[in-house]
């Protein structure tokens, strides 16, 4: 009997989906919600912030091996069962995977199945499992306790759609075939109707007292509400105003205050005129083979919605992205379905399956890709984030240098365009440079026709080879008109000038761009990656893949070996190695993060694309089969785990959420199981730094590690004795009682803070300088607790605040920041007003020289620098903070300009050297002993508590002449705004 391929797969792994999210489930208490997706992966959230738990894959293989189509939780959150196209291709039939949702590990296998599955469904009492399945192949109901068949309907004549139990057990099911059925708990059909004829019947859901069933079609915009006793049509909805293909998500949900609302969606959008230059979506697009177009019967929605322009834009303008422009539409009725409705907008994409919470509200799946939650109120309180680029209208931008090695793309439609330059390893903002080629689609010697959303393209009359159900979506000639290169669903054809099929590629999505350069392709895929293919004696040979994380421009670029470079600010989770184990057993992951000193290789990867494979050779013949050792790692097993409080330490659960008050450390064992590899140290991570490091003593390990205040993200990891590769243990994520949670949608809070007290020239030296920098970024990362979806408090003391320490640092901030965060520069040091031309110039750490303005010109950091650095900043909201000194106290209204300039709000103040060395409170100086007072409450409030930025400015403004007072003498603070509305954002919540 065969086994799953045992070959490694290397596979992105973004945090979240990166292809279309089909089915949801949760637990019975709504704190676990589970997500399946086309890209592999079965993902657990926690509800309601939606914060990531485990990550499960399946044993998989190539081409649709593997995808996950649907999904089901136990009541009680102990199980997760998944399946889709999953198993056929070594047992020839298809299966039914369940899995441990606490652990991850393959429980059991339900095989034998006939088609792919398309729905599960778990009974509420948890004592059943039923599915709905493509083909003609039915439905099937076991027992879930021990996967005994009770019994099953093979009797549709096109594939089941859904399954739905009601709370006495009855089991609905809708089909493409039209029609609606009931069976009993026993498993006899007790009724069955076509409600609508010639209609493919889709999403089904019972109401909350079981006496009406609802159901949504895929071809139309309709809902029917049937009598659950006989499925005779009690109403039907208002659909007015809608346009759209069908509306195939359908569910009851409770507005948390006595009220019952029917929701429907899928491909609904308003009937409206487009706005002008939107793309509009459209669903003449058929899925690829082994998803919704599989011939065994796929899940039949059509997801890939949004196609390529027809002529490929030379220069793609930079224009405001459209993050938030949610066309596709839920349309919510009023009472039970038969009062007035809304329409909310919820996703830029097909909504696939609607899921009521018994908290209220619901949650949504979107192609996306992601997931959504509607709030009990009908409010969208997440909204879905895709992680990577969605190059489906954004691939005809894709543009060449002359070498094939740079490229420029454009992650969403709408947005500003990038250059990645492989050589260097940068990735910046395209200035409007030329040198870059986008593809050509037609020349006077080639002539291809059809090809755009086709599956019958052709070179003048001579049909192009495809395979069955295979759609055309790119092209581009090439260079020397001696053949073309077309991107489909699933793979990458080489045809030559006669329209001769010459290579082909599969690849791991539709090639929604393709440009050629030289001896090289490049394409923009569905998976959100860019590839890089060599043109070698007539055949396609890929390269390397380029995936950058679209939210924070995070990127790595890898090699089909494995080997790897990544962002300066990181990168090296996203992408990993998947490797299968039996048919019943949980496969083997390792990101490349694991893996690190084995597979980091710029060197290699850079060569690689340059033409150069002898690095790349020679570091792959060093490794030996590193790959198949990550199948060997040492695993690591939570034990005890408690929290010190005090003199006690309060026992806690590994899958906690919650820190018992007054925390300061937890007491973590562990057991070790060495695989074949030993043991090496294991450390214990908090929010992202080593807080203890243990060495596992016969297996067993214990260790003591500090929390920080507020948050805590607890992650574990276990080396291999030769310290190359590490096992990723328990992680958890633990707030402290009576910590705010940050609102949905939610940026990050980066904090910058530079302080320099020893300097190069010891006559310069400060006392407080770099304290206050401390102590200002630990103020920013207590007071914005709840505000921020997290914080990153970055310190620059002394010896790091070189002037190249101080650039690199804002570089990378540049590249960790997104729209959504909040950017804080605070510096502290000595500045001055350089002459002529009154500008600020702040002295880093390495000033050796102060003879003369022109020597300290050239090793300080002017404002013309720095503003230079800050308007790479992504940031919306940002503000920057300038404490400095010198000998006498420079006009601090020159720094004004620094905000003027940068659009940011300023806030400064200027000391001479004797107010820098005295402080205020023996610990800090005036400045920040000011800001730290605002940050608490000092300064004014609004009504929720918060502490904004105009507040926090004017605050300081004002006590900073006081404080200084009280020391005798006089300092002087500014504070100003540049932007024309004065739109001012919150920075600290104060507890009360």
């Amino acid at each position: 009997m065969a086994e799953p391929p045992q070959q490694p797969f290397l596979l992105i792994d973004a945090g979240a989906h990166i292809a279309s999210v089909g089915r949801l489930a949760i637990d019975a208490a709504g704190s676990v919600l589970a997500t399946v997706s086309d890209d592999k992966t079965l993902r657990l959230w926690n509800l309601p912030d939606g914060t990531p738990g485990l990550t499960i894959r399946p044993p998989m293989g190539p081409g649709p091996e593997g995808e996950l189509y649907a999904v089901a939780m136990a009541p009680d959150g102990a199980r997760v069962a998944a399946g889709g196209f999953t198993a056929p291709s070594w047992d020839g039939r298809f299966a039914v995977y369940i899995f441990d949702a606490r652990t991850g590990r393959l429980f059991a296998r339900l095989p034998g199945l006939a088609a792919p599955v398309q729905h599960l469904a778990y009974s509420p009492d948890g004592t059943r499992l039923a599915a709905a399945l493509g083909g003609r192949a039915g439905i099937k109901v076991w027992d879930a306790r021990n996967g005994r068949l009770l019994f099953e309907d093979t009797s549709f004549t096109a594939p089941v759609r859904m399954v739905a139990f009601d709370a006495q057990g009855r089991l609905a099911s809708s089909s493409a075939d039209g029609s609606v059925r009931i069976h009993a708990p026993d498993g006899r059909r007790i009724a069955q109707r076509t409600p609508v004829q010639g209609a493919r019947a889709y999403g089904i859901a019972f109401s909350p007292d079981g006496a009406l069933v609802a159901v949504g079609f895929e071809d139309r915009l309709r809902v029917e509400v049937l009598a659950t006793a006989d499925l005779r049509t009690v109403f039907v909805p208002d659909v007015a105003g809608l346009a759209g293909e069908g509306l195939p998500a359908v569910a009851w949900a409770h507005d948390g205050r006595g009220g019952v609302q029917l929701h429907a969606a899928g491909y609904a959008r308003h009937n409206r005129a487009p706005a002008p230059g939107v793309a509009q979506p459209t669903r003449n697009a058929p899925p690829a083979v082994g998803s919704s177009g599989s011939s065994q019967g796929g899940r039949g929605l059509t997801v890939r919605e949004q196609q390529p322009a027809p002529t490929p834009a030379p220069a793609p303008a930079a224009v405001a992205p459209p993050e938030t422009r949610r066309e596709f539409v839920i349309r919510r009725w009023g009472d039970f379905g038969h009062g007035s409705f809304t329409d909310i907008p919820a996703s830029r994409d097909a909504i696939s399956h609607l899921l009521p919470l018994p908290q209220g509200g619901l949650v949504y799946a979107a192609a996306d890709p992601g997931w959504g939650r509607l709030a009990p109120d009908g409010t969208v309180a997440t909204a879905p984030r895709p992680p990577g680029g969605d190059f489906r209208n954004t691939g005809v931008t894709l543009a060449l240098s002359a070498d094939g090695t740079q490229v420029r793309f454009t992650l969403r439609a709408g947005g500003a365009p990038l250059v990645f330059d492989p050589l260097t390893g940068n990735l910046s903002a395209w200035g409007g440079e030329a040198g870059f080629y986008a593809a050509r689609t037609e020349t006077p010697r080639i002539r291809v026709l059809d090809w755009q959303n086709s599956n019958r393209p052709r070179l003048g009359n001579v049909p192009l080879r495809l395979g069955e159900g295979e759609f055309a979506r790119s092209l581009a000639i090439l260079v020397r008109e001696d053949g073309f290169l077309l991107g489909t669903d699933n793979h990458l054809r080489l045809f030559d000038a006669q329209g001769r099929l010459v290579d082909s590629v599969p690849t791991p999505g539709a090639v929604w761009g393709v440009s050629v350069a030289g001896d090289m392709g490049v394409a923009a895929l569905g998976d959100g990656t860019i590839r890089w293919y060599r043109f070698e004696a007539g055949a396609l040979r890929e390269q390397a893949a380029l995936f950058v994380h679209a939210e924070t421009l995070r990127w790595v670029l890898w090699t089909p070996e494995g080997l790897f470079d990544h962002a300066p600010n990181g990168g090296q989770e996203l992408v990993g190695v998947h490797l299968n184990g039996r048919r019943n057993e949980t496969p083997e992951w390792a990101s490349f993060q694991q893996a690190y000193r084995a597979l980091y290789a710029p060197r290699a990867v850079r060569g690689k694309i340059a033409g150069d494979f002898a690095p790349a050779a020679e570091r792959l013949a060093q490794l030996g089969e590193v790959r198949q050792r990550i199948g060997r790692l040492p695993s690591l097993a939570g034990g005890s785990l408690c929290a010190v409080v005090g003199s006690e330490c309060r026992s806690i659960a590994w899958d906690a959420r919650a820190l018992p008050e007054g925390a300061t450390a937890l007491r973590m064992a562990f057991t070790a199981t060495d695989r074949g590899l030993g043991f090496g140290p294991l450390d214990v991570l908090v929010n992202d730094r080593i807080a203890a490091r243990a060495e596992p003593a016969v297996g067993e390990a214990s260790v003591e590690v500090p929390l920080d205040a507020g948050t805590n993200r607890v992650a574990t990891r276990l080396y291999a004795s030769d310290g190359a590769l590490f096992a990723e243990g328990p992680a958890m994520v633990l707030r402290r009682p009576g910590e705010p949670e940050a609102p949905p949608g939610a940026g990050r809070l980066v904090v910058l803070a530079i302080g320099v007290n020893e300097y190069a020239q010891a006559d310069l030296n400060l006392r407080f300088a770099a304290p206050d920098a401390r102590a200002v970024g630990d103020a920013m990362r207590s007071a914005g607790a709840g505000l921020f979806r997290d914080t990153d408090i970055r310190i620059l003391p002394n010896d790091r605040a070189t002037r190249r320490g101080v650039l690199d640092a804002l570089a990378a901030a540049a590249r960790d920041t997104a729209p959504a965060d909040t950017f804080i520069l605070y510096i502290a040091g000595h500045g001055i007003v350089a002459q002529p031309g009154n500008r600020f110039l702040f002295l880093p750490a390495d000033v050796r020289d102060t003879s003369s303005m022109t020597v300290l010109r050239q090793q300080g950091l002017d404002d013309a620098t720095l503003v230079a650095a800050l308007a790479r900043i992504r940031a919306r909201d940002a503000f920057i903070m300038i404490d400095t000194c010198y000998a006498g106290q420079i006009d601090i209204d020159q720094l004004a300009a620094i905000g003027n300039d940068t659009g940011r709000f300023l806030l400064a103040a200027s000391s001479s050297v004797q107010e820098a060395l005295d402080s205020y409170d023996d610990r800090n100086g005036v400045f920040a002993y000011a800001l730290m007072e605002g940050l608490r409450g000092r300064a004014a409030v609004d009504a929720e508590g918060r502490v904004t930025a105009l507040a926090l400015g004017e605050w300081v403004m004002r006590r900073v002449p006081q404080l200084a007072r009280e020391k005798g003498h006089q300092q002087n603070a500014v504070f100003r705004a540049a932007q024309r509305d004065l739109r001012s954002f919150p920075l600290a919540v104060v507890q009360r």
